[in-house]
């Protein structure tokens, strides 16, 4: 017999927390109460080692679906409870109208810290507890005692979030439309022509959100107050956790002695799906695509950032909506389709990548726009009279960490880039090189640390605005003109040709472990070591090339001399075909994959 205490929360949560209020009193327990409303609410809705559990023990069916329903049961934030023109079927209308707070889950990114905490009655009159969302007149003395604070977040949809991602949690969310914040918070969102939720959320316990901070991505679950879209948050953790089905590593595959054999197959057959639909046939820049997709922030000291890559040579749309430069102080930031032509190659990633972003860079862009957060004074309502206070208004380049940031320059026309385009070029940069972005605050400044990807595609021999670790001219067939060339790199996203559903998944699988590899809290660098006979290969070429560097200076004036910075490249490159694969350490094999790929490229660029 299961117990039906879930059931009885979600149909009415406040009565179900003002039981639990009533229990804490009684108890006389010294742990407050946001505490232990957190901790209890976590036993029911939130362990998600249950379900691990279920299949260790090998629980009943029964079990295993009601356990897994327990989580899915609460709602997910949409938009939903801000209009009233569409509702989800399975919802009643009458009870997400209600003026009661609902009992939901949102899943998104931490935009702004920097809200003062505010206070609030722990315990009202009559015995009712205070906070999450309870109100009461007051028209007594108030008791000092139960003053409590709360930390104050505001928190968007994660930015860029691919459709295949949102579609196992928010199953309405391609027919809704971005609900209308009465707060008008647009600039609170670094794609600002991008449906999406933005609400406050509002924690009441001070030790579980210590170490919360600005482009996390955390699912909170409490009650939302539409009202005022705030979420009054009971308990919350990091949200990467909820797929981790995409995190393991070595993908799992089921004839565990063909696994080598069967990954090798997989990952040649991605690299030939991503060459075909998106590159016009050509598999070395795939090549170098996949692997700089996979790369993540290896280590910060030393520094080993992300591999980003430049695909030189990538010919401009034949059609192309290239907006006049402007002055507006209110740019119009466009999202991920400003062009009539996008490069397939986003369209195709979109498919493979869990976040990704498009940047098409442009004068009015780099002029107009902004990559980087600001605090400035939030928009001054009608209704008040005060001075509102400072908020942080998002930029481009606020994101989630693993994040693809996808940048296309072919829409920088002739004319001059002002002072902020120059330092909006400057945070794309520091972005690239440094994985740090800078929060501007009155007065100050402060640098942030990222992981986020960087592809960038440009006609020239390089990219005249940025600088990436790698730079690969794209070589199409020879047996296309430049008409079939230009059709197959600026394909809509509606004529790729898509794989079935479980190759693709079995790529996501394969890109998303080789990423979470290199995130986990692991000793080794890049998550993979290097096996002894490579180390000692490596080793030797590396003392042979310094030494042919000193005995042949001559020779050495029309080469490029061997630095310490070319070996810890070849290593990150080893390292993430490695990883790739899911190959468990550097092999002699895969350092011959790296030297032949890096001689390939050398002999494109010359």
């Amino acid at each position: 017999m299961v117990s039906s205490v879930p059931f009885d929360i979600l149909a009415d949560p406040q009565a179900a927390i003002q039981e639990l209020f009533n229990e804490h009193i009684q108890s006389q327990s010294t742990t407050e109460f946001s505490s232990f409303l957190r901790d209890r609410f976590k036993e029911i809705f939130g362990k998600e080692e249950r379900l691990d559990l279920v299949c260790v023990f090998f629980l009943s069916v029964y079990s295993f679906i009601y356990l897994m329903l327990l989580f899915l049961k609460i709602p997910h934030l949409s938009a939903a409870y801000f209009t009233r023109d569409q509702l989800p079927s399975s919802t009643s209308s009458s009870n997400l109208l209600s003026s009661l707070p609902k009992l939901v889950q949102f899943r998104g990114i931490v935009q702004d810290t920097s809200a003062s905490p505010e206070l609030y009655l722990s315990q009202l009159k009559d015995g009712k507890y205070g906070g999450w969302g309870a109100h009461d007149a007051i028209d007594q003395p108030v008791d000092y005692s139960n003053l409590r604070e709360c930390n104050r977040y505001w928190v968007v949809s994660v930015p860029g979030e691919s459709e295949w991602v949102g579609q196992a949690f928010l199953e309405h969310k391609a027919s809704m439309t971005p609900p209308r914040s009465h707060r008008n918070a647009d600039h609170k969102f670094p794609l600002a022509s991008t449906s999406h939720i933005g609400i406050q959320a509002n924690v009441y316990s001070a030790q579980s959100d210590a170490d919360m901070k600005s482009t996390d991505v955390v699912t909170f679950v409490g009650l939302f107050e539409a009202e005022c879209d705030t979420l009054h948050v009971i308990f919350h953790f990091p949200a990467n956790t909820d797929r981790k089905i995409d995190r393991v590593y070595p993908l799992p595959l089921l004839d565990t002695h063909e696994s080598d054999h069967r990954t090798g197959t997989l990952r040649r057959e991605l690299v030939s799906w991503i060459a075909d639909e998106s590159l016009a046939g050509d598999v070395h820049a795939a090549e170098w695509v996949l692997l700089s997709t996979i790369s993540r922030v290896q280590s910060r000291h030393p520094p080993i950032m992300p591999a980003s890559l430049t695909l030189a040579r990538f010919p401009v749309p034949i059609t192309r909506t290239v907006p006049a430069a402007s002055s507006s102080a209110s740019p119009v930031v466009p999202g991920p389709s400003t062009f009539t032509s996008t490069p397939t190659l986003y369209h195709v990633l979109s498919h493979l990548m869990p976040i990704i972003t498009h940047v098409p860079l442009s004068l009015p862009l780099l002029n107009d726009g902004a990559f980087v957060p600001e605090s400035k004074p939030r928009p001054r309502s009608e209704s008040v009279d005060e001075d509102p206070e400072d908020e942080l208004y998002s930029g481009i380049l606020q994101l989630a960490p693993s994040t693809l940031c996808f940048v296309t320059d072919s829409g920088v026309t002739e004319g001059q880039i002002n002072d902020r385009g120059v330092r909006n070029l400057r945070a794309l940069q520091e972005v690239i090189r440094n994985q740090t972005l800078e929060y501007v605050f009155p007065y100050s400044g402060y640098r942030f640390e990222t992981d986020i990807g960087c592809i960038v595609c440009t006609e020239g021999k390089k990219s005249a605005l940025v600088e990436t670790h790698i730079t690969v001219p794209l070589e199409p067939g020879d047996s296309l003109s430049s008409s079939e060339v230009q059709q197959r790199l600026y394909k809509s996203s509606a004529e790729i040709n898509l794989p079935p559903i479980e190759k693709l998944e079995a790529w996501r699988k394969l890109i998303g472990g080789a990423m979470a590899k290199q995130t986990g809290s692991i000793a080794l660098v890049g998550g993979i070591g290097v096996s002894n006979e490579a180390a000692e290969l490596i080793q030797e070429e590396f003392v042979q090339e310094r030494q042919r560097d000193v005995k042949s200076p001559l020779e050495t004036k029309t080469q490029t001399i061997t630095t310490p910075d070319d070996l810890i490249h070849r290593m990150l490159i080893a390292k993430l075909i490695a990883l790739s694969s899911h190959e468990p350490e550097v092999s002699i094999e895969v350092w011959k994959q790296m030297k032949d790929l890096e001689s390939r490229r050398k002999a494109r660029m010359t």
